[in-house]
């Protein structure tokens, strides 16, 4: 999931999108089979909303994955 260009391409979009004012973390669990996904902006909204397509994104791969 984490080598998947697609996703790549939206954590690309979301660095974009929060600038120089936020991150974005996406990583393997080291303790459970999940992907964490994480991010911090000037806003909880912004922050949600990133969040929120970054796990869309993820969970797509996971679809494609799985067929």
């Amino acid at each position: 999931i984490m080598r998947s260009d697609s996703l790549r391409e939206a954590i690309q979009k979301a660095e974009a999108e929060l600038g120089e004012n936020g991150r974005v973390l996406i990583r393997p669990s080291g303790t459970e089979p999940l992907i964490r996904v994480m991010a911090e902006a000037d806003t909880q909204d912004l922050a949600e909303s990133v969040v929120k397509t970054l796990v869309e994104a993820v969970e797509n791969v996971q679809k494609i994955l799985k067929k």
